[in-house]
């Protein structure tokens, strides 16, 4: 699925997509997104400390994974919507425009 053009076909508009929590933490220190969509993890890493900024930024954001139980509880996700992997693309957008609401 391509995340990025279903988003912009719902309307979005896309930030660059990141690879890495580096690139994640350096474009949250410059960019400031209404709402976000995180995968747990980035090439091998835990997105975890993105999703410590952008809680500290009070943007919202949902995680997206495959990962199931302990993964997801990490402090940094807890309380979080949570989309599994596979997910259907209006799944997202409904969530997103929940999490706007």
């Amino acid at each position: 699925m391509d995340l990025e053009g279903l988003l912009e076909e719902a309307g979005a508009t896309v930030f660059e997509p990141v690879k890495s929590v580096t690139r994640g933490l350096a474009m949250l220190e410059t960019d400031r997104p209404d709402v976000a969509t995180l995968d747990m993890n980035l090439n091998g890493e835990s997105s975890a400390p993105i999703a410590a900024a952008l809680r500290e930024r009070k943007i919202p954001f949902i995680v997206l994974t495959g990962y199931t139980g302990k993964q997801t509880e990490e402090p940094e996700f807890r309380d979080m919507p949570v989309i599994k992997k596979p997910f259907l693309g209006p799944e997202l957008v409904r969530a997103l425009v929940d999490l706007l609401a």
